[in-house]
């Protein structure tokens, strides 16, 4: 009884017997799923605003530690994204996408400083590296040294001085002033004025004391236009929301920091249902009071899957302060996604603008309207803690148009986890992508796609946890192409426990088993 190894040839070749031919088994594949990377846009300390910043915590780095330099310290308080900073950090969030904005007619701090010709005209001009008036307190000193080289000290607020030996206005020279500073400093840059001087050291600036720096503005007060953002046709350049749409296929839970506003709320759920992502808003500035009709009636505005309002501002226990939107953003990325935000306590929160008693949480619950509300905590011992008062989408019609009647199919974590698979799909199918199926490619894709689905079923690392309860896929055999070879995917979500109840008798005639 012969035994063939990977043959592919025909068996009428061979003498006849019975052959046993040993064919390779289909790999599975270990796939790493796409993380929850948190999308804010707001005013921070500092920062660009035509660039938005992804960060990405390390091993040995906190995400605000890697931030710090570039759009500044975690605060108490101050500028609210400044303060997001200091619930990220107690979260310990591990990657998010920063879009920074400022008010029309924003300027940047610099100084000019003159060459050394007997009559003085303007050699180097000394700026922050960002926009903002953060930089009105930094100084810059010119000490002369011989012939045509100077040293520049400068001095910022995060890092102290920054003190440059040896620097030349040659172009030609390693130690250009402009090359060196713009290369190595962290809140500097130097453009060269280009002086007619004659010569390097008539061109090179003169001796200067310590001198502040100056001009530097946040502009007027920042309005829905910022946080919506604009696109230049000319430049290409963005800002605002407009900005975070570059990265909108790496963010999954996106909210404005501390700013709400019917026509801005309303571009920030277009965003989620552009970008199969989950967005988090505010009350339009309204607080709920006792019988919530304002709010309420802004909600009644909105009808989507892919936006979750909540109410109120919260404060952690140093003092900084966030909006609901802001602090359900992190909530959701930081949990497991196959929860509900309920599972989450937050465990720094310690205070809120707006306390609910039970019939105003009964009115949020029933217009699905999110909060933040004090809960036993599972630490025990009679101690409260901050936990979600309900987790619900603003979706009124599902996608066939029909009136949702039931919260189940309003579930944030049901909205995230159908995003989060979707999109993961997507990098699933791509390997077939404009090929033709041929039936190897469709037993490939099959083996591929369903170790997809029972890694999210049975994760291969113990560490994680199961995503879906199970799942279903129906496959068309006589399809020539991925998008129609692969018909229908059915998952059951795990049930989530929102209701907890506990049938409670006490007295002298109850009954005990």
């Amino acid at each position: 009884m012969p035994i063939l190894r990977g043959f592919t040839g025909d068996i009428r070749t061979m003498p006849p017997d019975i052959y046993v031919n040993e064919m390779p088994v289909p790999q599975e594949e270990s796939f790493n799923m796409p993380d929850f990377v948190l999308g804010f846009v707001g005013e921070f300390d500092r920062g660009p605003i035509n660039e938005y910043i992804y960060c990405s915590e390390t091993p040995t780095k906190r995400m605000t530690e890697i931030l710090r330099p570039v759009l500044g310290e975690m605060s108490d308080s101050g500028c609210k994204g400044n303060q997001l900073f200091t619930h990220l950090h107690m979260a310990r969030a591990k990657k998010a996408v920063f879009v920074r904005i400022l008010g029309a007619g924003y300027a940047t701090a610099n100084l000019i400083l003159t060459d050394s010709q007997e009559t003085p005209i303007p050699t180097l001009k000394i700026s922050a590296k960002y926009p903002g008036e953060y930089a009105n307190i930094f100084t810059a000193e010119v000490i002369a040294e011989k012939e045509d080289t100077f040293t520049l000290k400068l001095y910022s607020d995060l890092d102290g001085y920054e003190t440059y030996k040896n620097l030349t206005m040659d172009k030609q020279s390693k130690n250009y002033a402009v090359k060196v500073i713009n290369e190595k400093s962290y809140h500097f840059v130097l453009e060269d004025l280009e002086s007619n001087a004659e010569t390097l050291e008539q061109k090179k600036p003169s001796a200067t004391e310590q001198t502040q720096l100056s001009g530097g503005s946040n502009g007027a007060t920042v309005t829905a236009t910022e946080y919506i953002g604009t696109f230049d046709n000319g430049t290409g350049k963005r800002t605002g929301l407009k900005l975070l749409e570059l990265a909108g296929k790496q963010v999954t839970d996106i909210s404005y920091i501390g700013f709400s506003n019917a026509v801005a709320d309303k571009a920030l759920y277009a965003f989620g249902e552009k970008y199969n992502n989950m967005t988090y808003c505010g009350t339009n500035g309204l607080a709920f009071g006792e019988t919530g009709e304002d709010v309420i009636a802004y909600r009644e505005t909105y009808d989507t899957d892919f936006c979750q309002m909540v109410a109120g501002n919260y404060k952690a226990n140093t003092g900084a302060e966030i909006s609901g939107a802001c602090l359900s953003a992190i909530v959701h990325a930081v949990g497991n996604v196959e929860n509900s935000g309920l599972a989450e306590e937050c465990t720094w929160i310690s205070g809120s603008d707006e306390l609910f008693d039970f019939d105003q949480l009964s009115l949020l619950y029933q217009n699905q309207i999110a909060c933040f509300t004090l809960k036993p905590s599972e630490t025990g011992q009679g101690n409260l803690g901050w936990r979600m008062g309900n987790d619900y989408t603003l979706a009124v019609k599902d996608v066939s148009g029909e009136i949702i009647t039931d919260n189940e199919n309003r579930k944030v974590n049901k909205r995230r986890l159908n995003s989060w698979i979707e999109n993961a799909l997507f990098f699933v199918a791509a390997k077939w992508q404009g090929r033709a199926m041929t039936t190897k490619m469709k037993r490939d894709a099959e083996v591929r796609i369903r170790t997809f689905f029972d890694q999210l079923k049975q994760p291969v690392n113990e560490l994680d946890s199961a995503k879906i309860e199970d799942y279903s896929i129906v496959f068309d055999e006589s399809a020539n192409n991925i998008d129609v070879f692969l018909q229908n995917i059915n998952v059951k979500h795990f049930n989530t426990a929102e209701w907890v109840l506990l049938n409670f008798a006490g007295g002298t005639n109850a009954e005990i088993e």
